[in-house]
């Protein structure tokens, strides 16, 4: 009797088991196939491309943003697809705290490169002090951060307080 149970429970375990496999396989194709379709989580969609954005200062000067502003011209911080940046030049955003002295003293070459690439390349500062859900969504960490931010591409990071050098390689 007990070894009747015992057999039972088992064949209803490898039933439940196959079952729960083939919807498993099922779901996996489904999602496999709505990435395809969804393609570079970075790429702008047809969406994102009608969605009006400020425009864009190409004065060659650093904007200084609010947790607003960088939600209006950089991207959305609660998009489970990626961040998709909202310009279509490139950018650097310098997060920074007035407090800090690395960021202060990368400042004047921010200043210099912002009049530098004028109309090639925007320079966007954001006190992390100021904009707490943006630093946390992004992971900083460290203080200064630059992001660079290019139209249909991944954000890419440099933390620290880089030399001019350095900061012209990335940006070349």
């Amino acid at each position: 009797m007990k070894s009747s149970i015992l057999i039972a429970s088992c064949l209803l375990s490898l039933a439940l088991v196959a079952c729960h496999s083939k919807n498993q396989d099922k779901t996996d194709d489904a999602q496999a196939t709505q990435t395809e379709q969804q393609g570079n989580p970075y790429i702008s969609d047809t969406q994102a491309q009608d969605t009006p954005v400020k425009e864009e200062n190409l004065s060659g000067e650093v904007v200084v943003l609010t947790a607003s502003d960088f939600v209006d011209r950089i991207t959305e911080i609660n998009n489970e697809n990626g961040f998709r940046y909202k310009g279509t030049t490139p950018c650097i955003v310098d997060f920074y705290a007035d407090w800090c002295g690395p960021c202060r003293r990368i400042q004047p070459m921010m200043e210099r490169m912002a009049k530098k690439y004028k109309g090639q390349l925007i320079i966007y500062k954001i006190n992390v002090d100021r904009a707490g859900d943006i630093c946390e969504r992004f992971g900083i960490q460290s203080i200064p951060t630059l992001m660079f931010f290019r139209r249909d591409e991944a954000p890419g990071r440099m933390v620290g307080a880089p030399s001019e050098r350095e900061l012209e390689s990335t940006i070349t």
